[in-house]
């Protein structure tokens, strides 16, 4: 326990020591440098390192280390239609083949400047700012694209999307089944006094497997989180509350618990370009399907599943944007164990690039 402090300790002081646009964890990975000409070019690059240092009963340690690159083409042949072509590319060093390697297509109608709707490749993973115990934030790195159908509504108080990201297609006599999942997200200021705001908040994710022209002999699952609780917002803090969520909508399923509950509290600082998350987490049968691992009471064996989980969460970070076009950011988690004493840890280092290229300008 002790070497485990001091590592974390030294990788925390190499965050400080190591000068966003937007005031959260993630603002190193979205620029805000859109341009609204009739055709650009959209070039984006990272390159990233994430070491999960985990040695529980509920999730291994792993290392993520590669780039990504993201090259679009965005064509807008009239007011309100956005046609876009993009090429992922995925490779994590140290293994021959691409991860990823191929072209995702999408069309995007906004009928109104409150309302957008897109099918095709989805404004997927991160962008949907979901909790970490409902959506796990490296997904970033695994599962980068989402394709299916979404829809933004946006007003001054109000924030929403529903989408839908149709994970595995089904044809007559696959030997497997569809994969799906259903989202949602809601954030509603009530109240905006000086310079603090105060939100309601709401999302869900449900998760589907099944079908009925498969030659698969899986059962149907259908697993549901969700979380309501509100936010209140300062120009450099934020507090979360949520009351989260977890259910087993089809009980076919065999699941070690059908249903769950948990209350997630989180404290947001941001000072110039550091960042300093805390917070805690009290978990009663609570399971997730796409969230982090060390949240969820389901064990890797289920001889160790612990109904009540009581985890204390951190993160540190660094993170500066220069010249508009490239970011870093370098920091480390940490996840202690109130109720046995593990205690997890991860650090990361990430370096973004991201520019547009006007191909033709709008009269």
């Amino acid at each position: 326990m002790i070497q485990k402090i001091i590592t974390i300790t030294a990788v925390l002081f190499c965050a400080l020591t190591v000068s966003a646009q937007r005031d959260d964890e993630y603002s190193y990975l979205f620029f805000e440098n859109d341009d609204s000409s009739k055709a650009v070019f959209k070039a984006h690059a990272d390159c990233f390192f994430k070491n999960n240092e985990y040695f529980g009963d509920f999730a291994k340690g792993y290392t993520l280390i590669g780039y990504m690159l993201q090259p679009e083409f965005i064509y807008r042949p009239v007011d309100k239609v956005e046609i876009s072509v993009l090429w992922n590319v995925l490779k994590y060093s140290g293994k021959d083949d691409f991860s990823d390697y191929k072209p995702y297509f999408r069309i995007k109608f906004s009928p109104t400047k409150k309302v957008s709707l897109i099918l095709g490749r989805l404004d997927g993973t991160l962008s949907h700012r979901l909790i970490e115990p409902i959506y796990k934030p490296e997904r970033y790195y695994l599962n980068n694209i989402e394709n299916g159908l979404q829809c933004h509504y946006k007003t001054d108080s109000y924030r929403g999307e529903l989408w839908l990201n149709w994970e595995k297609f089904l044809l007559w006599n696959d030997p497997w089944q569809e994969l799906l999942t259903v989202g949602h997200k809601s954030e509603l200021k009530i109240l905006e006094k000086g310079l603090t705001s105060f939100f309601l908040t709401g999302e869900a994710l449900i998760s589907h497997r099944g079908g009925q022209i498969d030659l698969s002999d899986d059962k149907v699952k259908t697993l549901e989180n969700g979380a309501l609780g509100f936010q209140l917002k300062r120009p450099k803090l934020t507090f979360d509350f949520r009351f989260v969520q977890y259910h087993a909508i089809d009980p076919t399923y065999e699941v070690p618990y059908l249903d769950g509950y948990a209350f997630y509290n989180k404290l947001f600082l941001k000072f110039k370009n550091f960042g300093f998350v805390c917070g805690h987490w009290q978990g009663n049968c609570f399971m997730n399907f796409k969230g982090e691992e060390l949240f969820s009471s389901e064990a890797i064996e289920p001889e160790n599943n612990k109904n009540i989980r009581s985890v204390l969460f951190n993160e540190l970070f660094y993170s500066q944007q220069f010249y508009k076009t490239f970011s870093i950011k370098v920091g480390a988690n940490s996840y202690f164990n109130i109720l046995n004493g593990d205690f997890e840890y991860t650090y990361m280092l990430s370096f973004v690039y991201n520019q547009n290229f006007p191909i033709r300008k709008n009269k």
